[in-house]
């Protein structure tokens, strides 16, 4: 669980890096655009030289982020081929389909005795009280029984801490999961948005009633909002990792049972 939960984030860090690169492309793009216009207007009398310095200087922010985008897929890409053993420059397909968390808080609480931590501590537990069992006799030094009660006391305390931190790490990872679903339905919302503003901008432009640039600015919000929906999405997903390792039991749909 912890190695899907470690490939999962690998993964969508690099398929956001990847996106990002797409987005920061078109920003230099419509930034550049906007210093053509600010020369073209400069030069007819509506813009000063200050505006064209502006739009020069917005362009080459832009442009070091795309550069800096670029390294990032570099980067995330050497991370996931080192924890999967894939080749030197992989790359992310697409965006892995999110299932819906249709289990229940309490329903996942029932399965938590089979987690390591527990199981380690139960079995811990069963062996400091055999170790009071057969210490109890008339042959084995009272010392030897003690020291066999202190260990049972101890063991019985962990099974009762570990028990408890599960239960709290289990609540917490099922609350960012349910977070993240509702932040997911606002990115899709908001892209869908863009998505219309994109289409009527589209008409707008073949009637002539807006201009190209106008329409790249759209281009660029859609291209943001779709990007901003990516995130949400593998939010999800990785949410969904880390509930699968507090409760011992894979929600992510990726790899079966583990």
């Amino acid at each position: 669980m912890n190695t899907m939960q470690s490939t999962v984030g690998a993964y969508t860090a690099l398929l956001e890096a990847q996106e990002n690169v797409e987005v920061q492309t078109l920003q230099v793009q419509t930034d550049q655009k906007a210093v053509q216009v600010a020369q073209v207007k400069q030069g007819l009398g509506n813009a000063t030289a200050l505006d064209v310095q502006n739009a020069q200087n917005t362009l080459s922010a832009s442009t070091q982020t795309l550069a800096d985008a670029r390294a990032q897929v570099t980067l995330a890409s050497a991370r996931l081929a080192t924890l999967t053993g894939l080749g030197s420059g992989v790359r992310a397909g697409s965006a892995v389909s999110v299932p819906k968390l249709s289990t229940t808080l309490a329903g996942l609480q029932g399965g938590l005795s089979s987690l390591s931590a527990l199981v380690s501590a139960n079995n811990e537990l069963s062996a400091a009280q055999l170790s009071v069992k057969l210490a109890t006799n008339d042959f084995t030094p009272a010392r030897t029984l003690q020291d066999a009660q202190t260990a049972l006391a101890n063991a019985q305390r962990s099974v009762g801490s570990a028990g408890q931190t599960a239960a709290q790490t289990l609540a917490s990872a099922y609350q960012t999961a349910q977070n993240a679903y509702e932040l997911q339905q606002v990115a899709l919302n908001r892209e869908a948005a863009a998505q219309k503003t994109y289409t009527q901008d589209a008409a707008r432009l073949r009637s002539g009633t807006i201009s190209a640039v106008e329409l790249q600015a759209t281009q660029l919000a859609l291209k943001k909002a779709q990007y901003s929906r990516l995130q949400a999405q593998n939010n999800v997903l990785e949410a969904l990792a880390a509930l699968s390792v507090a409760s011992g039991q894979n929600l992510t749909g990726i790899g079966g049972t583990l």
